[in-house]
């Protein structure tokens, strides 16, 4: 089992002229100082000019932020989002690449998994220069995740960073640091609703929640067999072939 890199102060931050997307690479926190946005000018109906700097490192291009109902890409045409703060068949579902280029969808059905989650059904795949997010692989007992760092993001496509508090079987709580280990943190509030939060493993983000309730955050876990099994038989009765994928923590 690979074992989740812990992350530091000593990320490289990306050059200010860079234009390409760079790979989160030694998967550490960044440096006091630049901004959390993840994009520098964002549209709905046009492509986009992604942030310069650290926030690059973390590819968001599997979310979808043209509403704060936040949707989460976990198949090529399956989105996660909280069941509480659903956005409704019919409407359009808009990602941006890397690079910044708009890709859209509509959004078909939505299904009520279990608890505060619930799953979108998209009319056709996304392309593969999106991000699809793997689960945590199932395992027994994830409470050595306690104190490890998580990736948060809020209704204002921004990038924060805070500490899991707990891990129960169908829910993981976050908290913010006691010491300022980085500049980036958020109260969650009304509207920040089925954001993503990840942690990082090897090199990738794993999705481990979408925020139901506010404060430094908590929802459903999606390390959770039995979450899992819901979402993947909602999953197979919506459209058969799709499945979801799995890394190790």
């Amino acid at each position: 089992m690979s074992r989740w890199i812990v992350l530091s102060l000593s990320l490289v931050v990306i050059s200010c002229a860079s234009k390409n997307p760079v790979a989160l690479g030694s998967s550490n926190l960044p440096p006091l100082g630049g901004s959390p946005n993840i994009f520098k000018r964002y549209s709905v109906r046009n492509d986009a000019e992604m942030m310069d700097g650290w926030s690059r490192n973390f590819d968001m291009s599997g979310v979808s932020f043209n509403e704060k109902m936040t949707l989460t890409l976990v198949t090529r045409r399956h989105v996660v989002m909280a069941s509480h703060y659903r956005r409704r068949p019919g409407a359009k579902v808009v990602f941006h690449n890397r690079m910044g280029k708009r890709v859209e969808r509509t959004l078909v059905s939505v299904f009520g998994v279990v608890g505060d989650v619930a799953v979108g059904l998209l009319d056709s795949d996304v392309p593969p220069d999106l991000k699809i997010y793997a689960l945590p692989e199932p395992r027994e007992n994830f409470s050595s995740l306690k104190g490890e760092t998580a990736v948060v993001t809020g209704q204002n496509r921004r990038i924060f960073f805070h500490e899991i508090d707990r891990v129960s079987p169908t829910v993981i709580g976050f908290r913010h640091p006691k010491l300022a280990k980085h500049g980036w943190g958020k109260n969650l509030v009304k509207g920040d609703s089925g954001n993503p939060s990840f942690i990082i493993s090897g090199n990738e983000l794993v999705l481990i929640e979408t925020h139901t309730s506010g404060g430094g955050g908590s929802g459903p876990f999606y390390g959770s067999p039995i979450i899992q099994e819901k979402l993947s038989a909602a999953i197979t009765r919506s459209v058969p072939g799709y499945r979801l994928r799995f890394k190790s923590l």
